[in-house]
């Protein structure tokens, strides 16, 4: 069983929903009247939104793509909020103080899953990592003391 199979198998249920709720509020409109394809976009882009963030939280991944995949899941929320936007009347003063504070919120949860780490360090920002050319210095360095043992 993959790695991932949790986050896709949620994405697909994600999209079954919406259309399940689509076809319902098309057959049964004095219950599901109420869905339109502005709670689509909140469902799909929110749900979505999520289970990226998810992903880029808890994934075990290089940093760079954990941050990518955390700010593209609140991209999608933000997408999300503008969709309820337009779906319920929300006063227009309060639309950008709820985009920001989600987009802080990210900012957080980036630094929080990353542990502040702004990239993967490799070898050479190890202490005690020697380049190419000391490597090779020490090797013949020990090759000749090991000759003039001999």
């Amino acid at each position: 069983m993959g790695r991932n199979l949790i986050y896709k198998l949620l994405g697909a249920l994600v999209f079954v929903v919406a259309a399940v709720l689509w076809i319902l509020s098309l057959t049964v409109p004095e219950t599901f009247g109420f869905f339109s394809l502005a709670w689509a976009g909140v469902l799909l882009c929110g749900g979505l939104g999520l289970i990226i963030l998810l992903q880029g939280c808890f994934q075990k991944n290089i940093s760079t793509l954990k941050k990518l995949k955390i700010w593209f899941g609140i991209a999608l929320i933000v997408c999300a909020i503008l969709c309820l936007v337009s779906a319920i009347a929300i006063p227009d003063s309060l639309v950008l103080p709820i985009i920001s504070i989600v987009i802080t919120v990210g900012l957080v949860i980036t630094i929080i899953a990353t542990a502040g780490v702004k990239w993967d360090e490799g070898d050479n920002h190890k202490f005690g990592y020697k380049n190419y050319h000391e490597r090779k210095a020490e090797e013949e360095k020990q090759n000749q003391e090991n000759s003039e043992t001999k």
